[in-house]
């Protein structure tokens, strides 16, 4: 459910206390299912106000927010799969970040989760609207997870080979032979550095030609099943793209696409607008129950003849490429659409 009407408490304003903690709680246990399960170390496991109240009486203020405050800034300093992402800075938040953009402090007004003998080591004295302002201000902002992804790799997708026979006649064999790309690869690679696009080379001896042609897509794959449980409300895909190192003699351009998994486009792009992608990806692309993938590739089909590789012959080598290469960082930032939320 979402916050209720007592938020956000204002200063003088009469506190429902066991109310103002119940809800608290819950918002960060719906934010905490997704960090290392039951992450309270230390002193702060004994106060236990994530997991419950104790039976048989309100929650202690002091210790009880102190946890709080301790548990938001745990959610940030942690190391896992998922870190919760500052739109603002286009980087992992901080905790000094987080309140900043919250309420304009780089820290907690009073941190009672800084302790002394494992107790408070500050006295109850700004008012509980204040403290609980702040918290319900730095939860609100907790909405944004970045992944990075499992797999991220330049795959085959068709490849040919072909060996002919007798004079050559190079525009008509060169359109044969990539016409022969069907989907039933031939299992060869092409020695050209690219992760997406066309590669190709020939070896004319004068009597016969060795032609091989390799079409190459970029898959990237995210654990997102990390998120189960959870609503996704959006989704955005980083990732940059650069000029293929080396060189070949003949190359030529592309329009690129972005798909999801189940092959619907994202987002084109010229394969030589070289730089940072931001692709927006709709929640429902995201498999919060297994992993997400997404496709980089070409639109251009791969049986289509490419005219501009024209050398001359007999007698010669020669190679072709229309590609790109993928670089990062690559990651995926999700919007978690949480109960309670502003």
């Amino acid at each position: 459910m979402p916050w209720s009407s007592r938020w956000p408490p204002a200063p003088g304003d009469a506190l429902d206390a066991e109310g103002i903690f119940g809800e608290m709680r819950t918002a960060l246990v719906e934010r905490n299912a997704l960090v290392p399960a039951d992450f309270v170390p230390g002193p702060f496991a004994r106060w236990d106000p994530i997991r419950g109240t104790p039976a048989g009486g309100s929650p202690d203020p002091e210790p009880t927010v102190a946890n709080f405050q301790h548990e938001i800034a745990e959610m940030l300093a942690l190391s896992w799969p998922l870190r919760w992402w500052d739109p603002n800075r286009e980087t992992l938040y901080t905790l000094e970040h987080l309140c900043l953009d919250a309420f304009g402090r780089p820290g907690w007004t009073v941190d009672l989760a800084e302790t002394s003998g494992g107790q408070p080591a500050n006295r109850w004295t700004p008012a509980l609207a204040v403290l609980f302002g702040e918290l319900y201000l730095a939860a609100n902002r907790l909405d944004r997870v970045r992944i990075l992804p499992t797999v991220g790799e330049s795959c085959r997708r068709d490849s040919v080979y072909r060996l002919t026979f007798g004079a050559a006649n190079w525009p008509t064999e060169r359109a044969a032979t990539f016409a022969r790309f069907d989907g039933d690869d031939d299992g060869v690679e092409v020695p050209l550095a690219y992760d997406v696009g066309m590669g190709g080379d020939v070896y004319d001896d004068g009597a016969s030609r060795h032609w091989t042609l390799e079409s190459r897509e970029y898959r990237t794959t995210f654990a997102t099943a990390a998120l189960g449980g959870c609503a996704v409300s959006a989704a955005r895909l980083d990732f940059a793209t650069e000029a293929a190192p080396g060189s070949a003699d003949y190359t030529d351009t592309f329009t690129a696409e972005v798909t999801d998994g189940g092959g619907q486009t994202l987002a084109t792009f010229a394969s030589d607008d070289f730089g940072a992608k931001q692709v927006a990806v709709p929640a429902g692309s995201i498999d919060i129950g297994g992993d997400t993938a997404f496709l980089i590739r070409s639109t251009r089909p791969d049986e289509d003849d490419r005219p501009e590789w024209t050398p001359p012959g007999p007698n010669f080598t020669s190679t072709y490429r229309e590609g790109l290469a993928v670089g990062g960082p690559v990651r995926l930032i999700v919007e978690v659409d949480f109960g309670h939320h502003s």
